[in-house]
């Protein structure tokens, strides 16, 4: 019994880890990919990742929540235009949210990067994002064409 005991656990803790590990992996990258674009210095480097993990952090806090309301209506729908209004409204101020954020984090910025790194910064995360979304596909498909792809 013992032994099932803990073979179950261990076989829990594999399923944990695998779920974990891509996002792990993909973090570091991020983090690697904007460090490069940016041309971090290392006191450059001390004073922006605790400010840009906050503001990533919250940022991926309030987009969750935007994924949650459509995830609820894809499942459960709205019974009545009024619920809908509200989850519209609901996603309206989480956008809302999200822009304050923004502006925020601008606002902490000063000082620490100019902001034509900023200005960079928003192109490299972009680009990390479309490069994800791509490596992510030619895994799906990879004997996909290469459609109109730079």
């Amino acid at each position: 019994m013992m032994k099932y005991l803990f073979a179950f656990a261990l076989l829990c803790t594999f399923a944990a880890t695998a779920e974990t590990l891509p996002q792990e992996r993909i973090k570091a990258a991020r983090v690697a990919y904007l460090s490069r674009e940016l041309s971090l210095s290392p006191e450059e480097a001390e004073k922006f990742w605790p400010v840009y993990n906050q503001y990533d952090e919250q940022r991926e806090d309030l987009r969750a929540r935007i994924r949650d309301l459509m995830d609820e209506s894809r499942t459960r729908g709205y019974s009545s235009d009024d619920k809908a209004n509200a989850a519209l409204d609901e996603m309206l101020s989480i956008r809302e949210q999200e822009l304050q954020l923004e502006k925020n984090f601008r606002k902490s910025m000063q000082g620490i990067l100019p902001s034509r790194r900023l200005v960079v910064l928003h192109q490299a995360e972009r680009e990390f994002q479309k490069e994800l979304i791509r490596r992510i596909q030619d895994r799906r498909e990879p004997n996909r064409p290469n459609r109109g792809r730079r």
